[in-house]
Formats: structure tokens, C-alpha cells, sequence
């Protein structure tokens, strides 16, 4: 029999939408949704089918789990805040994806990989929304002769449901460090005060007052373009969506500025996701997993460190995106 692939935090606003985003691509490979609310777990076995509840507690060896229970892989959907789910992905050596660490903890699971290299293909999936500003960028940047500066607007309709865990993990990523990491003319920062905020321009022309944050994306979006200044800031706000009268959508707003054939270049890139932010999170994490576990037609990643952008080509991430209903614009 197969093993299961385990979704902890199963249950949880994005837990969900990840594990019936998976299912839906996956229909026969089976599922054990972890959590710690049983009836709610055995509810969305129920309704995905080909799956198992199981009760977990991400503060013991193994997740609480039986020694001998069998795994194809390791979802973490909530903070792995004490490494097990990672520690227990390596000890059976098969795939671990995270989507619930900030940038500024991102230490703790390279000590981890370092240390065991062959282990497990380990995915650091706490990109905003699982990527997708990152694939905007590297869809729009591959004609580019040089990348200056990147900055990443995420809007989130402030009546978008946001789970308890979800808050109280925006809450520590906010704590991290002297302040909000980024990249300013070439240079690492930590931005404070007023440096910290800036105005947003929504789809529908609106000027919103962002706050910066500092998810994987900064790093990832450094690395892929090499400019020199990168920032990604957030507003809570009316998405566009609901002022034109439609449902609730996210929305992110990419601006690059660059060289092309010699001449200055701007270019903005949008996303809308009426589904919300939690559907698309769940997405993101779902592609990314298929494509780790080689579920797409393509063989299995090996053991190592990824990214998401390491797994998926942008195209077909930003495809995959459209045809559940996501509004792009390059």
C-alpha cells in the first residue's frame, strides 16, 4: 500500500484548502489530515476521501506519531516551531514541505539540512501565498537585461478569513529581528519607522499604505534577479474585487525596474485570486508538493534544500493558477 502523505495541520484555514487542493489534483494517492480537533479532522477525511484523521502534537518526537506509522511525506501547514515534523521527515527520509516559517527563522531547518544533506528533499515553501510574486518576476524578468529593484504589494481583503493560527503567526513574523529585513541599493537592512511603510497602488488605482513584511520571497527574489534593492510591504484593505461588487479576492502588485536593450524599463505585474488568500496558499503548496513527490509526469526531487521556484518553471505555475480562476497580468 501507498503511504500516506500527512497534512499537519490539516484542519486549519489554509490546511484545508491544501489538502482539498491536493486532493483534487491527486485523487487516489492517500492522505492522513493531523491535527489536534479530531471531529473536524474526520469531517474533511470524509469529505476528500482516500483519507485518514490522526491525532498529532507538533511538541513531540515524531509528532506524536507510532514508530512504525509510515509516511510518503511530511506536510507542515502550521509553524514547526520545535523542528519535529522536519526531524521526522529526515528520519524516514521522504519529502518535508513548510509553509508556516518566517524568513528570519529560516536558520533552524538549514542547520538541519546541513547537517543531514542526503536525508530528505526538504521545500521552504513560507513564500507569500506559497510564490507566486516570485514566478510574476520570473516570467517577466527573462527578457530583462539587467533587474534594479523589485518591490512586491500584497493587498488581503480585510473580510478574507484569517485563522487563529494564521494571526498568531503573522504576529511572531512581525517580532523578528530590530525590524523588517530587505534589500536598499545593494545592501541588507532592517527597516524601522517610517522606512517601513509604503504606499501601495491597488488594481483599481487606489493608494493603500502597506507595511513591510519579510517572507521568503526577499531572499528568493534577490537571488533570482540579483538587484539591488528588493522590499515586499502588506495592506489589509477593501479588496478591488469587492468595491467592483464581486466576492473578496487577494491581490498582489509586482514592479521591476530594469534595463531592456539599453533603455530603462518598468514593468507591473497583478494577480487577483477571488478565492481568497488561503485557496491560493493551499495551491501553491499543493503544486509545489505534487511536483517534490515527482507527481506531475516528472521524477521525484532528490534530497536537498529547495524552493519553490527550484521545483515548478513559472509558466506552467502561473497556468496552473489561471485555470483556477486567477486574473494575471504581465
Amino acid at each position: 500500500m501507498e503511504a500516506p502523505i500527512l497534512f499537519a495541520g490539516g484542519t486549519g484555514v489554509i490546511g484545508r484548502e491544501g489538502v482539498k487542493a491536493f486532493r483534487k489534483r491527486h485523487p487516489r494517492v492517500p492522505i492522513l489530515i493531523g491535527a489536534r480537533d479530531m471531529t473536524r479532522a474526520h469531517s474533511l477525511a470524509e469529505e476528500v476521501g482516500k483519507a485518514a484523521a490522526v491525532q498529532i502534537d507538533i511538541n513531540r518526537p515524531r509528532l506524536g506519531l507510532e514508530k512504525d506509522d509510515q509516511l510518503g511525506g511530511v506536510v507542515m501547514m502550521a509553524p514547526d516551531d520545535g523542528l519535529t515534523g522536519l526531524s521526522h521527515a529526515q528520519d524516514l527520509r521522504v519529502p518535508y514541505l513548510s509553509m508556516g516559517n518566517w524568513l528570519v527563522e529560516v536558520g533552524a531547518e538549514m542547520a538541519h539540512v546541513i547537517r543531514r544533506p542526503d536525508a530528505s528533499p526538504v521545500v521552504l515553501a513560507s513564500h507569500w501565498h506559497g510564490g507566486p510574486a516570485v514566478f510574476l518576476t520570473q516570467a517577466a524578468t527573462r527578457s530583462m537585461d539587467a533587474v534594479h529593484s523589485v518591490s512586491v504589494g500584497a493587498i488581503v481583503d480585510e473580510q478574507d478569513p484569517t485563522g487563529p493560527a494564521a494571526i498568531a503567526d503573522m504576529e511572531r513574523g512581525s517580532e523578528g529581528g530590530s525590524g523588517v529585513w530587505a534589500f536598499d541599493d545593494g545592501r541588507r537592512v532592517w527597516l524601522n519607522g517610517t522606512a517601513a511603510s509604503r504606499e501601495i497602488r491597488a488594481l483599481d488605482g487606489r493608494r493603500l499604505n502597506g507595511s513591510a513584511l519579510t517572507p521568503y520571497d526577499i531572499v528568493s527574489l534577490h537571488s533570482m534577479t540579483q538587484a539591488r534593492s528588493v522590499r515586499f510591504d502588506l495592506a489589509m484593505a477593501e479588496s478591488s474585487s469587492r468595491r467592483r461588487g464581486e466576492g473578496i479576492a487577494t491581490e498582489l502588485v509586482v514592479e521591476i525596474e530594469g534595463e531592456l536593450r539599453d533603455s530603462p524599463c518598468h514593468r507591473r505585474l497583478t494577480l487577483e485570486f477571488g478565492k481568497g488568500q488561503a485557496a491560493l496558499t493551499g495551491l501553491s503548496g499543493a503544486l509545489a508538493l505534487s511536483m517534490v513527490l515527482g507527481l506531475e509526469g516528472k521524477p521525484a526531487f532528490p534530497s536537498g534544500l529547495y524552493f519553490p521556484e527550484l521545483l515548478m518553471d513559472a509558466d506552467w505555475y502561473l497556468n496552473e493558477l489561471r485555470a483556477e480562476g486567477a486574473v494575471i497580468e504581465l
